[in-house]
């Protein structure tokens, strides 16, 4: 069927449309009709019309719209027709139409509307209802990758700094949507690809992270969510996106989630708060949470020894949540999506006593603690997890001290119980995972310079030498596959 997506200065007009179409189209067609956008038009993935309307009639004062210009850089292959008169529209269809093959245009996508997914990122950056699983008109895209970076824009920030940051990130990545939140200031570029090329979804985000972080970089202040999967995983990644901004603006200057999602002991803290976040983590780890509320009831104790106020509870709490929703995503399958979707941050920002965030902690971890999956051996060592979590970072800084730490046991006895169980040592078996991802970054058209940024190396020659050890040819010798879309 054709998808039609008509911008006019009303829907009141779609019957209107459906009769001058269904004059010269013989097939089946569906027209949506939306008001001029105030923003870039976003579409999810797959979700692509056979052509967009533009009606243009009875509004010859109408200035040209910057977000009807971008839809020819956000989508290149879609045609774009605007209407100002009958007979000249008329020509013009039917000029497009003898030039697509069979003399038709392309098929469209009417399975989820312009509507539902304006409706749906609307909810999301307002930080509403945007489950996707409460849902069922939403497909769940479980085949698609998302990637999301957010940014606050001032108050004073006009379109035209929000407009070139959206026509160069679309230009630049294909496979890529914005959308623009007004009344939330917010602007939410997302990245996205199918699983199976997950490796340039993980090319393009780390790129964009550079060109964020550089100093005379011209994009807004985004903050970056790390890679999830299916819709949902999009809202989790976008939610992940604003704890990194919150925790930029009121604590410690960070661009991405990883940043304050790692082992407790990056801020600087007292000791002893720093030794009781590691034992609410270890036993989330290796006890399965038993002695976790005790724990946290100390480390609020503490704090109040401390003489902290609650604000600055607050955001050590964020990171304290975040750091132990990274140990259940590594570690666990999480039953319930809602420990999964981040939203609690919100709550946590707008909580006053110290009392009661205390309290809210604790419910949060009784029932989180209640609603993970508890599959696990009791034994402290759990080589699967060790080694899913080093192909989980592999791009990371994986030494075997910060290893060691990590899983919070001494770097002599992990290197030991590790080639124990593997019959390998950890540094042979992390340099070959590493020369594979080297493998197959280069295959997939990254430069030699960057693989070995990527991968932690900043000697170029031992990269080299290193890369030829393994693959018995040299980084510059791997060429992508005929196709040239790399793996």
């Amino acid at each position: 069927m054709l998808y039609f997506l008509l911008f006019a200065r009303t829907d009141a007009i779609k019957k209107e449309w459906e009769d001058f179409l269904s004059s010269f189209i013989p097939e089946p067609f569906h027209i949506e009709t939306a008001l001029f956008p105030d923003g870039p038009v976003s579409l999810l993935p797959e979700n692509l019309p056979s052509c967009f309307l533009i009606d243009r009639s009875g509004m010859p004062e109408l200035p040209e719209n910057p977000w009807l210009q971008l839809l020819s850089i956000q989508y290149p292959l879609i045609p774009i027709l605007y209407y100002e008169e009958a007979s000249a529209f008329r020509e013009q269809l039917e000029s497009l139409l003898l030039k697509e093959t069979g003399g038709s245009l392309p098929t469209g996508n009417p399975c989820l509307s312009y509507a539902k997914s304006r409706s749906f990122l609307d909810n999301l950056t307002s930080l509403g209802s945007a489950s996707p699983q409460e849902d069922p008109e939403l497909p769940d895209y479980s085949h698609v990758s998302f990637a999301a970076c957010a940014a606050r824009l001032s108050d004073s920030t006009h379109d035209a700094p929000a407009y070139e940051a959206c026509a160069m990130l679309t230009r630049k990545y294909p496979n890529s949507f914005c959308y623009l939140n007004r009344k939330q200031k917010i602007l939410l570029f997302v990245l996205y690809e199918h699983t199976g090329n997950f490796t340039q979804l993980e090319l393009n985000r780390q790129t964009l992270m550079e060109q964020a972080a550089a100093t005379d970089s011209f994009l807004p202040p985004f903050k970056f969510g790390v890679i999830h999967h299916g819709l949902s995983g999009l809202v989790s990644s976008f939610l992940e996106a604003e704890q990194v901004y919150y925790v930029n603006r009121l604590r410690t200057p960070c661009l991405y989630f990883e940043q304050i999602s790692g082992p407790p002991g990056q801020l600087l803290k007292a000791e002893r708060l720093m030794e009781i976040e590691r034992s609410i983590r270890t036993d989330i780890q290796f006890r399965e949470g038993q002695n976790a509320l005790a724990y946290t009831r100390q480390w609020f104790s503490e704090y109040r020894r401390l003489g902290y106020e609650p604000e600055a509870v607050k955001y050590d709490m964020i990171i304290l949540y975040a750091s132990i929703k990274y140990v259940l995503f590594d570690m666990y399958g999480l039953k319930l999506k809602r420990i999964k979707s981040g939203l609690e941050v919100h709550e946590i920002i707008h909580i006053a006593t110290m009392d009661e965030l205390e309290e809210w902690f604790v419910t949060w971890l009784l029932y989180t603690l209640d609603n993970f999956d508890l599959t696990r051996s009791n034994t402290g060592f759990r080589i699967q997890e060790v080694l899913q979590f080093i192909s989980n970072h592999v791009m990371d800084d994986l030494s075997l001290n910060t290893i060691a730490s990590y899983f919070y046991v001494n770097p002599s006895y992990f290197s030991t119980l590790f080639k124990k169980e593997t019959g390998q040592t950890y540094i042979s078996y992390i340099t070959r995972l590493k020369m594979d991802k080297a493998r197959e970054l280069l295959a997939a058209n990254c430069k030699v310079y960057e693989t070995a940024h990527l991968l932690g190396y900043e000697d170029i020659r031992h990269f080299r030498n290193t890369f030829k050890k393994y693959h018995g040819v040299s980084p510059s010798e791997v060429k992508p596959p005929p196709d040239g879309h790399g793996h």
